[in-house]
């Protein structure tokens, strides 16, 4: 959504790839990550897998390997890294040697701990002149700028068919070629929030998106696959129809008309997007603000249930991946507070639930709730997995207090399922049982539980 700051150099990683496109040679233990086409989640290794991650931000390398380091043990895989600093000195279609050795520095620390990374390669703040009094605005250092001795007048001269975009396409062609080698570059995202552009609207960021990504597939060997994004949950229809876009995202935050409820926001949105658009969808990033946290949902004091709550419910919602705070994970660094340390294990009982479960053919399954629940089911004939929580535990408070007797009825096939009941804080199996099915029904009688509840089940 609404973010640069003027130092940020994320990370991340994610690898995909689709059939009939060469993907990177197996000669590390790098896990293989790719997206075939036609396919809705990452294959890891060759299984569909569902992966948390994050968007690291830091001043240098060293900020990053410590992310990575966190990411890695609590279970994550996949990271999005803004490489997006334009430093005042360079030169229009060049990229600063200092500036790219220590991004080199990056991918190599992410590859050491066995990450994906999803690299982005521009973003709305250096393209926005505050002229609609934009928190984070950076034309007036961008050397793009004609005041700077660049050659554009405006920002959104990057859109249109001008020298800008030419120099713009040039420095992106030498990423890719410089890049090209990682493996543990999953895919390309060539702009982040297309839509907060000065000027910008759905025609010139199609053809520039278009443009880009045209760019790209020449310039890329493993022909990964390749996104771009808008703010919030704004949609553009065409550049989500675009051929230039394998994947799409969403960068839901909840604050505004969604009252914090971020989970609710990501099962609704994911969703939608799904069955309109029949791409896979990514959770680029998210937050139960946009603003900084300063007297905002994300630093309230029991912020963390809302957040575990919107991790959950992304595991459920068909996205091809959960987590991806922004604040959480290394911004708030900027607004001079500390929100990043107590976050770095809240996503390992929700990795542990869905490690080694494979995806494929996952898609949301129609699931009647009695009145205390919300929440959702996906999976296939032989495997789902459902994620519940108590329609009470609602922001700004998020109160979490004993629920009873709640259950969950189901269509489906066979005689019977095992099921499995998880606690979502803990990750700890809190029950097993064995249900039959009657006249292609089948009635899960929940376990007392606080909060939320996650439920395994395996056709028997």
């Amino acid at each position: 959504m609404l973010r640069i700051l003027s130092a940020i150099l994320t990370g991340l990683i994610i690898i995909l790839g689709c059939p009939a496109i060469s993907s990177p040679a197996k000669t590390s233990r790098l896990p293989i990550f790719e997206l075939r086409m036609g396919e809705k989640y990452f294959r890891v290794d060759g299984r569909q897998s569902f992966v948390l991650g994050r968007n690291p931000a830091g001043i240098s390398p060293k900020d990053y390997d410590e992310h990575f380091r966190h990411a890695a043990k609590a279970g994550e895989r996949f990271m999005r890294i803004h490489f997006t600093y334009i430093p005042s000195g360079e030169k229009p279609g060049e990229i600063d040697a200092g500036m790219l050795s220590a991004w080199d520095a990056i991918l190599d620390s992410a590859e050491k701990y066995k990450l994906a990374v999803l690299p982005v390669l521009g973003v709305w703040a250096d393209w926005n002149d505050g002229s609609k009094n934009e928190t984070w605005h950076r034309w007036d250092s961008n050397p793009y700028n004609i005041a700077l001795g660049g050659p554009a007048k405006g920002p959104d001269e990057v859109f249109d068919d001008t020298l800008c975009r030419k120099l713009w396409l040039k420095r992106l062609e030498t990423f890719i070629k410089h890049w090209s080698q990682h493996r543990c570059i999953v895919g390309w995202e060539i702009f982040s929030e297309l839509d907060l552009v000065t000027s910008a609207n759905e025609e010139r960021a199609v053809k520039f998106t278009e443009s880009a990504a045209e760019v790209i597939r020449a310039a890329d060997a493993w022909k990964r696959p390749i996104t771009a994004s808008q703010a919030g949950v704004d949609e553009w229809p065409k550049l989500l129809k675009s051929n230039a876009l394998d994947f799409i995202e969403i960068h839901p935050y909840s604050d505004g008309v969604y009252g914090g409820k971020l989970d609710e926001l990501i099962l609704s949105t994911v969703r939608q997007r799904l069955s309109k658009y029949n791409k896979p969808v990514l959770v680029g990033e998210c937050g139960l603000s946009s603003a900084p946290p300063r007297n905002t949902l994300d630093a309230a004091p029991r912020a963390e249930i809302g957040i575990r709550n919107a991790i959950w419910a992304s595991i459920v919602s068909g996205a091809m991946n959960g987590r991806m705070l922004w604040w959480q994970d290394g911004c708030d660094q900027f607004e001079k507070v500390d929100l990043c340390s107590h976050y770095n294990h809240i996503a390992t009982s929700a990795a542990a639930f869905v490690y080694g479960v494979d995806y494929t053919g996952f898609k949301p399954v129609a699931c009647v709730m009695s009145d205390g629940l919300m929440g959702a089911m996906i999976g296939n004939d032989k495997e789902r997995l459902g994620w519940f929580r108590d329609t009470k535990c609602n922001p700004p408070d998020w109160p979490v207090k004993p629920i009873s007797r709640q259950t969950v009825t189901l269509k489906t096939s066979g005689k019977a399922w095992k099921i499995e009941f998880m606690d979502t804080v803990t990750g700890k199996v809190v029950r097993r049982s064995k249900l039959a099915v009657h006249n292609q029904q089948l009635r899960i009688l929940l376990p007392e539980f606080k909060g939320s509840i996650a439920v395994h089940l395996i056709e028997f």
